[in-house]
């Protein structure tokens, strides 16, 4: 099972890491926007899974707990790095978010060498981009409580989540954070969804495969490795871009890449290879 787990995460990974191929091949939207949309777009999807498992039959409390973790997912995390977006550059909000492993190994959830390890590759991955001056050091508050957000919401997703299917709790968070995201984003961003066929397309797309099939795994892999484990996406994600740009783009990397890459490599292989079977199981057919 272990390999499966590792293989799950490598092709999570690779899903994740590569949507800036999709995203580049689209007409740039509004983020909060577009997540609302692609958010919307998969509850439908999982609406007659839902509608057959009778999700209201669940308990209050129970489909309370899994709205409110899913929210602390896909939700807040990018309201609060939405609302320091213009005043940070993405380097250093990537960098702050790359923080989420080291708050999951305080409690006990990866090895502190582990996750120093892979910040640090992450730091070296962003390093051409985490200048920052004192005025903006106030708005690094954001994406730093958008990083203990994610990762209190993976701890309690640990706890909480085994009651309720995957494809239930996976129904209700997309809804809710689609209509926090549609209240939220008017707030925050003044550009229009550029609507066309292409546009279209990337938002079907966008939502049967990175936002259902990329949740489906993610939770799965929640249950069967832990929420230490599964917050290293945070360091293979642009781990993946990178390599990808350097291949696709043909971008030639410094030795700051380079040594990032090492790092993040060397943590996630240590992390695995110091296994222990305690994640919680996510049944997918729990009745």
């Amino acid at each position: 099972m272990r390999y499966w787990t590792i293989a799950g995460f490598m092709g999570l990974s690779l899903l994740w890491g590569s949507e800036w191929i999709l995203t580049a091949s689209v007409p740039a939207e509004p983020h909060l926007r577009a997540l609302a949309i692609r958010y919307g777009l998969s509850a439908v999807l999982l609406l007659p899974w839902a509608i057959r498992r009778r999700m209201w039959r669940r308990p209050l409390r129970t489909v309370g707990n899994a709205l409110i973790v899913g929210t602390g997912i896909l939700c807040l995390p990018q309201i609060l790095i939405a609302v320091s977006a213009e005043h940070l550059s993405p380097a250093i909000t990537l960098a702050a978010v790359g923080a989420v492993p080291v708050l999951l190994a305080i409690s006990g959830r990866l090895t502190i060498t582990t996750a120093v390890c892979g910040l640090g590759g992450v730091l070296f991955l962003a390093a051409n981009g985490l200048s920052i001056a004192m005025r903006q050091v106030p708005w690094l508050l954001f994406p730093l409580a958008a990083a203990a957000v994610l990762a209190w919401a993976l701890a309690a997703a640990e706890k909480h989540l085994p009651a309720i299917s995957m494809v239930e709790a996976m129904f209700g968070q997309f809804a809710i954070s689609a209509l926090l995201l549609s209240i939220v984003s008017p707030l925050l961003e003044h550009e229009a969804v550029t609507w066309s066929a292409t546009a279209g397309l990337g938002f079907v797309v966008d939502s049967a495969f990175m936002t259902v099939c990329g949740y489906l795994l993610f939770y799965w892999l929640l249950g069967k490795s832990g929420a230490g484990r599964v917050s290293m996406l945070q360091w293979a994600q642009p781990l993946v871009a990178t390599a990808e740009s350097v291949v696709l783009v043909h971008i030639r990397p410094d030795w700051s890449a380079v040594a990032g890459a090492i790092l993040v490599v060397l943590a996630i292989v240590w992390a695995f290879s110091d296994w222990e079977d305690r994640g919680v199981i996510l049944e997918i057919t729990q009745t």
